[in-house]
């Protein structure tokens, strides 16, 4: 190794040692200052004294050294507010009352016809339900909130066509809590009446989404038209009823056996690998010792950097965020809630310290539910 580097990288550890023993020394007044605020019921955060501390220490380094040492300082400043909170109010569970068994014969809402996807993520989710199909997502929430199921199979994200965004806003409408989750691989078909040939059809039917996963497929088809529809399933229970040889649905092969389809084609989707991931919602929070996956909505205040900040503290837990997803607020112009899920299990001290801080300084915070995600 370079004898000159060596040297210069044994000052940084000495200088490293001494940056040390300042932060020790900061974080004990830091440690009286907590006990001076709690005592006298003042705020943790003081917006005006943060930008006199960001504004004196810029002036005391070079012009292209401020930028670095302001964030270095903001940093700084974050960790000894959560310290602060931290000696001031200890974490409580964000979520005080949680089951940790499952019903063993639980009713599930999916939206569509016996078929359908949704039924499928029930099964795979709660292979002992009761499927109940109802006719939009909407009417599945409801079925929950009102007590007459204890589940909803909700689609949220497609690895092609990305979130379901409908779904989402319907979680922060309802408040209700994410139980379980999985991934779905989706396989479409075409299907049609028995006797019938891919030269006969002239209609295809099925939901936007699965005629868009298919378009390549139907491109080879210039005789035949596709025509959108609410569902899967609904189109290929459509097409049984109906008996035309010129008429064709995209659908699961799970829809040609239950309506007594043949399967013209088989996995004629355009991408090979493409999933759905769909979540279970009920009124009750459940958490076991196997949930791995915790969601949460939230907004932010409008200050700049004010995202940045809130996934560092992420980062400094080493929590991985498997997912952020941004929706606007309704009625609000340029407001936005945000989506965020992260591998992890509310029985650690450290996630519950999070949420606990989260919920105290964002202007809007709603745990959505630690589940497992099969």
């Amino acid at each position: 190794m370079n004898e000159q580097l060596e040297q210069i990288r044994q000052q940084i550890n000495g200088t490293d040692e001494q940056l040390s023993r300042f932060f020790s020394q900061r974080m004990n007044l830091v440690t009286q200052v907590a006990k001076i605020t709690e005592e006298a019921g003042l705020p943790i955060y003081d917006s005006e004294r943060e930008a006199q501390v960001l504004d004196r220490v810029s002036k005391t380094v070079g012009e292209k050294e401020a930028p670095y040492l302001r964030r270095v300082y903001q940093t700084l400043m974050d960790v000894s507010k959560d310290y602060e909170r931290e000696l001031m109010s200890p974490a409580v569970p964000v979520q005080q009352e949680i089951e940790d068994t499952f019903p063993s014969h639980p009713k599930v809402a999916c939206q569509g016809v016996p078929g359908a996807f949704s039924g499928e993520a029930a099964r795979r989710m709660f292979p002992d339900a009761e499927q109940v199909f109802v006719p939009s997502w909407e009417d599945a929430f409801q079925k929950v909130s009102q007590g007459e199921c204890d589940f909803a199979a909700l689609p949220v994200e497609n690895s092609l066509a990305g979130s379901v965004g409908q779904v989402y806003d319907l979680l922060l409408q309802y408040r209700l809590t994410i139980s379980r989750a999985c991934r779905l691989p989706v396989e479409q078909n075409l299907l049609a009446i028995p006797g019938a040939t891919l030269d006969d059809v002239t209609e295809i039917y099925s939901h936007p989404q699965g005629l868009a996963q298919c378009k390549k497929f139907c491109a080879n088809l210039p005789q035949a038209r596709t025509i959108p529809m609410d569902n899967t399933a609904a189109a290929a229970k459509m097409v049984a009823a109906l008996g035309d040889i010129h008429k064709a649905a995209i659908a699961s092969s799970y829809c040609a056996q239950i309506y007594g389809l043949q399967i013209l084609a088989p996995n004629i989707q355009t991408a090979v690998h493409n999933t759905t991931r769909f979540v279970a919602v009920s009124r009750k929070s459940f958490c076991t010792e196997h949930s791995n996956k915790i969601s949460l909505v939230f907004s932010l205040p409008h200050q700049p950097g004010a995202l940045n900040q809130l996934l560092s503290q992420f980062a400094m837990l080493e929590l991985n965020l498997t997912k952020i997803e941004s929706r606007p607020v309704s009625g609000k112009n340029f407001e936005y809630y945000f989506y965020l899920d992260f591998s992890g299990n509310a029985s650690s001290l450290q996630i519950q310290q999070l949420m606990t801080k989260l919920s105290q300084e964002l202007p809007a915070f709603t745990f959505l539910g630690n589940y497992q995600e099969i």
